[in-house]
């Protein structure tokens, strides 16, 4: 009886305890999350950096930007602004 005892603990242990194979199979899944999301803001960053280097050299791409950020617009000039509605979106999505 002590000896079935003392292995239902073992194995209990071993997949259940403290780095146990229920503990080491999250690990591995929280790891896979984390480097999709590193390479998610890898590639953000690579295009936030190829604007960065646009709007230095490109004087015409500055004024693009700040328009479009700060609503700027020249002299006689109109700005047209569309304004979608989500919920029209969300049915178009569901039509098969």
């Amino acid at each position: 009886m002590g000896i079935i005892l003392f292995v239902f603990i073992l194995v209990f242990a071993f997949f259940f305890g403290e780095g146990g194979i229920v503990e080491i199979i999250k690990s591995r899944s929280r790891i896979d999350e984390l480097n999709k999301e590193i390479s998610q803001l890898e590639t953000h960053r690579d295009n936030l950096l190829k604007e960065i280097k646009d709007l230095e050299k490109n004087p015409l791409a500055l004024e693009r930007k700040a328009r479009e950020k700060l609503w700027l617009m020249k002299k006689n000039e109109k700005v047209v602004v569309i304004i979608r509605d989500k919920n029209s979106k969300q049915q178009e999505t569901k039509k098969p």
